[in-house]
């Protein structure tokens, strides 16, 4: 079972890397029964994952996603 931080950090850093490439950087992590849940920084987006320990499956959702601007400038 995981329970140290430096454990989860391991566990969770090669799926997410392999996701979101390698400048993606871990903020949050929480170990909830054999699942690991938190919050992660990739370039120009914040992820919420979900790691199952078992079977080292990783789960992403977006929660903030940069755009660039579509709006025109007044003349």
């Amino acid at each position: 079972m995981l329970k140290s931080v430096d454990t989860l950090r391991r566990a969770v850093s090669g799926p997410l890397a392999e996701r979101c490439g390698c400048e993606a950087r871990m903020l949050t992590s929480e170990l909830h029964g054999m699942e690991v849940r938190g919050l992660a920084f990739c370039p120009g987006r914040v992820v919420r994952f979900v790691l199952d320990a078992k079977t080292q499956r990783l789960q992403t959702v977006d929660l903030l996603r940069l755009t660039k601007a579509t709006r025109q400038p007044a003349d």
